[in-house]
């Protein structure tokens, strides 16, 4: 009976010894081999693919880390291409990386193998639903029917795989949701423009609910499309309150009332803010509603420099300047601009709203040809080759400029964070609106003339 109740006792503290052992893993232990190489190292990004370690290949070009990094998603490559990791402490993740010229293709053993083959299948898998010119030629009663039909598939096609982490499952499932509110939410915007009918709207039957528990599960800000799965319910009740989309002050009021994680709420705002502060035309009222909101400190003070930097650009400010050379490599100074209005706008071959505006402001440049004002383009985050092939194919006038450096004084100081980007700068060089109307907006051209007359 001693010797049984000693084996009991000795027992207990080996379970006890043991259950702590297995708390205290708080790392990944992650290796593989790469086949062809391209490069020495590997790169593992966080959620926001923000470099956080290199992974650099032994001679044999295999590799072993030990990854002291919270639990979550990830992005693994190298400089030209990525791909996402799940990752969680006590996985022994293996992978195989296969190199075709710059494309790799994935595998994974150990533990950890079944979330990050999903991922990785998922995505292949996947291109059999992205060609969406097929989906907005549906009707609407065609198109639900195909929606649903997707959603099911991507659903069954998830079920094959067994034995997933709990946290990774609940974060996949809000995946496949988030892809039915993309999908719905893109027939929604894009119907219209695709049939030539701007007043087109989907009719009552077309209403979807979004699922409260991925609203308010704070574990979810782990996953790289969460926040766009939250501003797309946001713009659902834009939508449906006709709101236009971009009415920062009304999705702030949508955040703080109907978002009730405040952890949640502090990150939507942020993201929100941080897109919006440098282009929004009511700025002081903007930023109160938003402090009012966020309480995370450090976003806060983040956001409260932008916006002091942005008062220095408020009407009557001295614009800041530039020097840059155009297409016929002459130099252009601002400063030597003085005596008219200056109208600038910030583009690249590869923006599509930049594009967008082409024609506009052609037929502004007509209009106000002999007029006192220079229409001032300025290529940015591009390269020479196709700055120059653009402005001959689309014969595009005005001073058209190349910036071969993304960070001059010029855009750090106008807090370029997104373009197109337009400026408006008065005679004395003096700024008028440092987030200007674009060309097709009618309002422009109302201003503009006021300022010439």
């Amino acid at each position: 009976m001693k010797i049984s109740k000693l084996f009991i006792f000795l027992m207990s503290i080996v379970l006890i010894n043991c259950s702590k052992n297995k708390e205290q893993i708080n790392y990944v232990v992650f290796s593989g081999i790469v086949v062809n190489p391209i490069v020495d190292s590997l790169q593992l990004l966080n959620k926001n693919h923000k470099p956080i370690k290199t992974i650099y290949l032994s001679a044999d070009n295999s590799f072993k880390d030990t990854l002291f990094i919270p639990n979550g998603y990830y992005f693994l490559g190298d400089w030209n291409t990525t791909k996402q990791l799940y990752l969680r402490h006590s996985f022994n993740l293996v992978a195989k990386i296969v190199y075709h010229e710059k494309e790799a293709t994935l595998s994974f053993k150990g533990i950890g193998a079944n979330e990050n083959n999903y991922l990785y299948q998922k995505k292949e898998f996947d291109t059999n639903f992205i060609n969406y010119r097929d989906y907005l030629s549906l009707n609407e009663e065609d198109f639900l029917k195909v929606s649903d039909s997707i959603y099911t598939t991507k659903t069954n096609f998830f079920k094959t795989y067994k034995n997933l982490d709990k946290d990774f499952n609940f974060c996949e499932s809000f995946v496949l949701e988030n892809d039915r509110v993309k999908l719905l939410n893109r027939y929604r915007q894009g119907r219209g423009s695709f049939i030539g009918n701007n007043d087109f709207q989907v009719s009552d039957n077309f209403s979807y609910n979004f699922n409260n528990s991925f609203l308010s599960n704070e574990k979810l800000l782990m996953h790289p499309n969460y926040l766009n799965y939250v501003g797309s319910f946001v713009g659902f009740k834009l939508y449906k309150n006709k709101y236009e989309w971009n009415n920062t002050l009304a999705s702030f009021e949508i955040i703080d009332t109907e978002i009730n994680n405040q952890k949640i709420k502090d990150e939507l705002a942020y993201t929100t803010m941080k897109f919006a502060i440098n282009r929004t035309k009511n700025l002081d009222e903007v930023y109160s509603k938003y402090m009012s909101i966020e309480k995370n400190e450090e976003y806060r003070n983040e956001i409260e420099e932008t916006y002091l930097n942005l008062k220095k650009l408020s009407k009557g400010a001295i614009s800041p300047t530039f020097e840059l050379y155009d297409i016929n490599d002459k130099l252009v100074r601002l400063k030597d601009l003085k005596g008219k209005l200056v109208y600038i706008d910030i583009w690249a071959t590869w923006c599509i709203p930049c594009v967008q505006e082409m024609p506009a402001l052609k037929e502004l440049e007509k209009e106000f040809r002999n007029k006192e004002i220079y229409l001032v383009s300025i290529c940015y985050g591009d390269t020479k080759e196709r700055f120059r092939k653009m402005v001959k194919e689309k014969e595009l006038g005005g001073l058209q400029l190349f910036s071969p450096d993304n960070d001059i004084p010029f855009f750090k100081e106008y807090i370029l964070r997104g373009i197109p980007r337009f400026i408006l700068i008065d005679k004395e060089g003096k700024i008028i609106d440092a987030n200007a109307y674009k060309p097709s907006d009618p309002k422009l051209k109302e201003l503009i003339l006021e300022e010439l007359n």
